[in-house]
């Protein structure tokens, strides 16, 4: 019988879950990605393709923000010496095509943001900004988006007491999105009051504008705008709303607010602890808040909403959590957790009985990825640890010419971007050949440097609906990298036409009708089935004819049903050995 540790069962279960969601934390989503309250597109690039520039002083920083050309800007180290009401640092960013990104998880910036101008195409991801705690003074908001700037997205930030605001969009700002950022508060006061969208009721500039996504975000003790609007259509999906008496308790708290003339499409949200999540009164006659499948836990006041909103002109229905998933994967994903700044978010599938609150101080947390190299499959490797960076316990150090396997279950067909952790400190590039299936990619890991430190590697593969195997083996008999962990998510789903022909079916010309007979095929111990190079070609097949696996393995290997068929998933496969012009077939069961 061939297992799986329980860890990676429940691994596997989750991620089906997961995966299949298909979400790509590396492109933006929702409203920054049209054009007005229309459904034309806008492509947000941010910088683009411009050479990353790494900053390491915020007066570099701010000169590379503000300047006319595109950037993309690397923030290395706590940049910024604090502010206090509208004295202090303050980056400004009043040029188009920028993208800011923290050069490592909890990238802390001790100094507001402040996107004017007119600035358009904005990319900011990975950045912590602390206020100095909130008062009913006029000072600055830790993120202050206005003067008609448009199509920006705001990704994997955190935003902690906000002197006056958390995060603001006014004055004719529109096109703007929030992803898995945290909006929260640990300082008591009675000024918590995170997010705002219009500033007034005369602000006629924001007529039709301020259209705004929040999706997997994460309220935190906050007392109200969450958000609070007017003018715009107003996305608020996917996201946990939690509260917290011992910074709220003495203060009126309100939830999800609809303003004058906003439109309010609050759907899928988790509500914790809150009072009056959904509040009505600031309607002013012309606010809408339609209410779709959330859930309410231990909360008091209204929870029911208003009116019909709008239609969404961008998808966000094929990765959309149903609202019993909320609380889990946002509680696992949110926040200032990119690797590096090429990295994506790593989905972290979690249950909710497993999660635990995390501080935003940690500069590490949710690094670990779902699939963990060294509970695959090993033929010709070791797992160790003596290298530190690692996650989970250990690491496969390939053997030359060594290989591992490893399960995994997906919900959905289709093209997924694998990201793999790596380590090379040897003094030249190493190659692995990455398969599953039929198909299969030679992958090139540059040095890193030293064997402690980890790289991640992008690459794409098709996997089937259901069970996969995925194989790394080296390149001709040479060594490989250390591999650490690894992720994968749905790219593009494959439309499967019913008259498509499986990848590779059984050659039924030269198919040995014995194979119907299992026990037709019993390899007499004096037989010679070397082929080629000393070793015997086995392939195997599912049973709708897809190639699963093909191996050359030594002569004494091939009555070792259980060796060849480590790692498949459950079910009956046939297994083929070519010698010379004749096929020799059996069916075999994993159990």
């Amino acid at each position: 019988m061939i297992g799986f540790p329980t860890r990676i069962l429940a691994v596997l279960c989750l991620l089906a879950v997961y995966v299949s969601a298909g979400v790509d934390q590396c492109k933006p989503i929702g409203w920054a990605t049209r054009s007005g309250r229309t459904s034309a597109a806008f492509e947000v690039t941010g910088g683009g393709n411009a050479t990353p520039i790494t900053v390491t002083t915020f007066s570099d920083l701010q000169k590379y923000a503000k300047d006319s050309s595109p950037r993309v800007i690397y923030v290395d180290g706590t940049l910024g010496s604090g502010w206090s009401g509208t004295t202090g640092d303050r980056l400004n960013i009043t040029a188009s095509n920028k993208t800011i990104i923290g050069l490592r998880p909890g990238t802390l910036l001790k100094a507001p943001i402040h996107i004017t101008s007119k600035a358009s195409n904005i990319i900011i991801r990975n950045i912590v900004i602390r206020g100095p705690g909130s008062n009913a003074d006029q000072a600055w908001d830790n993120l202050t988006i206005e003067g008609e700037s448009k199509n920006i997205w705001i990704d994997h930030c955190e935003f902690w007491d906000g002197q006056d605001g958390n995060a603001d969009v006014v004055k004719g700002s529109d096109n703007v999105t929030f992803t898995w950022c945290i909006f929260g508060y640990e300082k008591k006061s009675t000024h918590n009051l995170s997010n705002l969208i219009g500033s007034s009721d005369d602000e006629t500039i924001s007529e039709g504008k301020l259209n705004v996504t929040y999706m997997f975000n994460w309220w935190k003790a906050a007392n109200q705008r969450k958000p609070r609007c007017r003018y715009g259509n107003v996305h608020v999906v996917n996201n946990l709303l939690t509260g917290d008496a011992s910074v709220t308790s003495g203060t009126d708290v309100l939830g999800v607010s609809a303003g004058h003339m906003c439109t309010v499409r609050t759907e899928r949200n988790v509500f914790i602890n809150e009072a009056n999540p959904i509040y009505t009164g600031n309607a002013n006659g012309t606010g809408v808040n339609e209410t779709i499948d959330n859930i309410f836990t231990n909360c008091s006041g209204n929870t029911k909403g208003t009116g019909t909103s709008f239609t969404p002109p961008y998808d966000y229905t094929d990765f959309m959590l149903s609202a019993s998933e909320v609380e889990a994967v946002v509680k696992s994903n949110a926040g200032a957790t990119l690797a590096s700044p090429t990295a994506c978010g790593e989905l972290t599938p979690a249950s909710s009985s497993s999660v635990t609150s995390v501080s935003s101080s940690s500069v590490e947390r949710n690094a670990e990825k779902a699939y963990q190299a060294e509970k695959g499959m090993i033929n010709g490797g070791v797992v160790e640890s003596s290298n530190v960076g690692f996650w989970g316990d250990g690491y496969v150090n390939f053997d030359k010419g060594g290989d591992f396997e490893f399960p995994m279950t997906v919900n959905v067909a289709g093209e997924y971007r694998f990201e793999i952790d790596f380590a090379n400190g040897s003094s030249e590039d190493r190659s692995l050949v990455i398969s599953v299936g039929a198909s299969d990619t030679t992958v090139v890991f540059e040095k890193t440097g030293a064997w402690t430190i980890w790289s991640t590697k992008e690459i794409s593969l098709k996997l089937s609906a259901g069970e996969n195997s995925i194989r790394f083996a080296t390149v001709d008999g040479n060594d490989g990298p250390n591999i650490d962990q690894f992720d994968a998510f749905l790219v593009k789903k494959t439309e499967v036409k019913p008259e498509e022909k499986p990848e590779e079916k059984l050659d039924e010309k030269t198919e040995d009708k014995s194979a119907e007979k299992p026990d037709a095929f019993l390899p007499p111990e004096n037989q010679d089935y070397v082929t080629r190079n000393g070793l015997c070609r086995v392939t195997l097949f599912n049973t709708k004819g897809v190639k699963m696996r093909y191996l050359e393995v030594e002569n004494e290997k091939i009555g070792d049903a259980a060796w060849i068929t480590r790692g498949l998933p459950s079910g009956i496969y046939m297994l083929r050995i070519r010698i010379a012009d004749r096929i020799l077939q059996r069916f075999i069961t994993v159990k």
